[in-house]
This record gives C-alpha cells, structure tokens and sequence, in this order.
C-alpha cells in the first residue's frame, strides 16, 4: 500500500552503509518509524530529505512490518540550525520531547505545524530562552495539561496590584490577597511579565504564541517555571535539555 505524508524528520538512525532508519513527526500517524534505503549515498535523491529536521513530503509503502520511503520531495529545510551547537541541542530537546510524548501511527492535531513554527523560531535568531519557553507550556497545553492562567483560582480576578502566585502542581494561579501563606507546597510569586507572556504562549494563536518580548530577570524566572511545569507534566526529563542547558553553565542568562 503507499501513503503520502507531510512530516519533518525528528531522529534518524545509519543502517548498514548507505540506509537510514528517520522517525518521522506527521499529523496523519503521529510518529513513523521508515527505512530509507541508500539515503547516505551522495547521488541519492533521498539525502536532503531524509536528514534531521527536513520538512517534505514522504511517499513510502506501507507492509504490515514497516514503511519504507520510495521518493521525498522536500518543503522546507532547517538545516542552518546544525551550524550553531546551542540551536542544535534546544532542537534536539524539542525533538526528543516529542518523540517521546507522541504515539506511533495515531492522528495528531497540528503538530507538524506546531513543530516546524518552533525550529524556524530557533532558526531565526529569537531569544533561545523565550522559544525554550514557550515550546515547553504550549506544548504542556497541546498535551492537555494547561494551566489555569485565565484569572485566580479563588476569587477570580485577573490581576492583582500585589501579585500572581504559580502553583505548578496544582496548574493554576492564586492572587496574592487570596493567598495562603501557610500553604506547603511549590509556589512561585510572578513578575507581571511572566504571567503576560505565559498567558500569551497558551492562549495566543499557534503563529503567535513565540512572538512575546520579556526583560533578563522575567526572561530566567519563565524558562525555570515553564521547564519545571513541562517535566513535572510528562514525568521525563530529556539528555538534549541538560546538554542545553550545560553550554551556558546552566544559566540560561546568556542566551
């Protein structure tokens, strides 16, 4: 049987000398394991397409083990974000976050799109902290697990002259007159300008939900919540994430 797929290539493995095996990310059949047969050849016409994050468009037949590709026209290609190691290891994240958090062969809503909008913001010379961020909660949201940001959880105001507090395992806010200070567990008290860009990343349209500006100090406290929430949601943590964070001393200040 032959399928034609949109999809963009999130890992690839060498089989023998010249084959791949590429994971790739589709709306149709979420992620698909295919043998692309002589990709690695130099004259192949599958060497563009099936390298790590190449968008295109797949046609493979289908057998009851596996697919294998037979052509790939390629729709866009991120390879510019291999030339910078930092870019390559947030991709890398965002690519292993995925793969793990998406089933094999189960429609998924937008993705794709999803996906391809993060590598271009990486590509395109957006604050590597703010896109890390906002992959993080909007992806936490695609999953299902949305924080309530709307307005407090108590007396459901939107703002607060003395603050917002998170609560990341309880997935909402609580204002600060409502507050109990008595309260044991995680709580973060937000800058104003975190909470406007967590509201935007949630609730912005998906073409939006990168394009927020944010200060250093608000920048630092959204990359720890916004990472310490995405975790805690998937119960995983990611190699790429700690080799990101490692090529700045864990500080992501000095992105």
């Amino acid at each position: 049987m032959l399928v034609t797929y949109d999809g963009i290539v999130i890992s690839r493995r060498q089989v023998g000398e010249s084959g791949v095996f590429i994971d790739i990310l589709t709306d149709e059949q979420g992620i698909i394991e295919a043998m692309a047969h002589g990709a690695n050849k130099i004259n192949s016409n599958l060497l563009s397409s099936s390298a790590l994050f190449s968008y295109s468009t797949f046609c493979m037949s289908k057998s009851k083990l596996r697919y294998t590709v037979n052509s790939a026209k390629p729709k866009f290609s991120f390879h510019e974000i291999g030339n910078d190691i930092e870019k390559l290891a947030l991709a890398s994240y965002f690519a292993q976050a995925v793969k793990f958090c998406t089933p094999s062969e189960q429609p998924q809503d937008s993705i794709v799109r999803f996906f391809a909008i993060a590598l271009f913001e990486i590509m395109n010379g957006r604050s590597l902290g703010s896109v890390k961020s906002a992959f993080e909660l909007r992806y936490s949201a695609e999953l299902g697990f949305a924080p309530n940001l709307v307005a407090c959880d108590n007396c459901g105001n939107y703002e607060c002259e003395r603050g917002m507090y998170f609560l990341p395992k309880k997935a909402k806010i609580i204002c600060a007159d409502c507050f109990n200070k008595e309260y044991d567990g995680e709580y973060v008290l937000l800058f104003p300008e975190t909470l406007y860009a967590m509201r935007n990343i949630v609730f912005s349209p998906l073409d939006r939900c990168f394009k927020f500006g944010i200060s250093e100090p608000a920048e630092k406290q959204l990359s720890s919540v916004c990472e310490k929430f995405f975790l805690n949601s998937v119960e995983k943590s990611f190699p790429a994430l700690g080799y990101f964070k490692s090529l700045n001393g864990g500080d992501l200040r000095n992105l």
